[in-house]
């Protein structure tokens, strides 16, 4: 398959990331290869295949094609290039062009996403979490993950990421703020991802938004998903905190890892009953089990220690700074420049 697509001027100096592309590359060809892993990732919602970007003078770039399911997202497809457009920043990804295909389904449109991921946050996690699952019932003590040590720069980088985010002229709200939306690229880089959903507002105050069930349940603040918001959709008031709130909730998933405990036995901790019966984790629901659990963890730091050159009481501190930002109120970006202060201590890189 072979499309052709404008690029906007792509200047090297924009990206911190960058490509081989020349500034003055506007026209490009693009083939999705069938003889590699053409298919990287599938939803309900988009496609994201392997492309190869190719421009006329022959330089040459795999990147993510993301194509929407269904033509009606469009809306959703566009809104992610306004914003993304605007941004740059070496955690964000980066849209380099748009461009529609034949389907018999109807025309289907999608984005040119850079950078290729090797991995996304959530696949990494389960991986880190399989592996100490595997060794807690063989010792005490065991080898962490090989590739664990490279989560501990991510807390300060996406901490900076939305910050950055929330402090542009027009605030953007990420809105879906979870590991599947976290990629890992080929060089260990982590990038923020998926922005259809975000919102780019007038200031601060125009980013509280009402009353729609968006986002992800699990990861989402508890204005978004409480069963008032049904009788009263004022009642589900949110505004940039929604981003501080749900990072945190990441935070949480990935010093459980790293302190050599399982994504299984702390969700098990914070299923509740939901109102049709079903147990379910949707983490703005157990705040209290989950500061319970950064207790727990704070106790038994063996795993963590081993990882990183803090002491037992800066462990205790980096935990507090996630429940900080899990229980983050309106208004209140301070408790994501405070844990951003707090997670440097792990890494020089943001």
């Amino acid at each position: 398959m072979c499309l052709r697509l404008k690029l906007p001027c792509i200047q090297p100096k924009d990206y911190v990331r960058q490509t081989n592309f020349p500034a003055n590359s506007e026209l490009a060809s693009i083939r999705v290869t069938h003889h590699l892993n053409t298919l990287l990732k599938w939803s309900d919602k988009s496609t994201i295949l392997l492309a190869q970007l190719v421009t006329e003078d022959g330089n040459q770039e795999l990147v993510a094609a993301k194509i929407m399911q269904h033509p009606p997202d469009k809306d959703k497809l566009t809104n992610e290039l306004d914003i993304l457009q605007s941004l740059r920043h070496e955690h964000i990804a980066a849209i380099l062009g748009n461009f529609s295909i034949s389907h018999p389904n109807g025309t289907r449109y999608g984005l040119l996403v850079f950078p290729l991921a090797v991995e996304d946050l959530q696949t990494s996690l389960e991986t880190i979490s399989a592996h100490n699952k595997a060794h807690q019932k063989a010792t005490s003590v065991w080898p962490s993950y090989q590739n664990a040590h490279k989560l501990l720069p991510y807390f300060a980088c996406l901490c900076k990421t939305v910050l950055f985010l929330h402090k542009q002229p027009r605030p953007v709200k990420h809105r879906d703020i979870k590991p599947a939306n976290i990629l890992i690229d080929r060089v260990g880089n982590v990038v923020l991802a998926d922005f259809d959903i975000s919102g780019a507002y007038d200031d601060v105050g125009s980013a509280i938004s009402y009353g729609r069930y968006d986002g992800t349940r699990m990861y989402s603040s508890i204005d978004v998903w409480s069963s008032s918001v049904q009788n009263n959709p004022k009642n589900g008031k949110r505004g940039l905190e929604w981003d501080v709130v749900s990072l945190g909730f990441v935070f949480l998933e990935m010093a459980t890892v790293l302190f050599g405990r399982t994504l299984e036995e702390m969700r098990d901790r914070m299923k509740k009953r939901s109102e049709y019966g079903v147990l379910r984790v949707m983490y703005s629901d157990a705040l209290g089990d989950i500061k319970k659990w950064l207790d727990d963890l704070g106790e038994a730091p063996g795993q963590f220690l081993r990882l990183t050159d803090v002491n037992q009481d800066d462990a205790r501190k980096f935990l507090r700074a996630i429940e900080d930002m899990t229980s983050s109120k309106q208004y209140d970006d301070e408790s994501l420049e405070r844990a951003w202060k707090t997670f440097r201590c792990l890494s020089n890189h943001c």
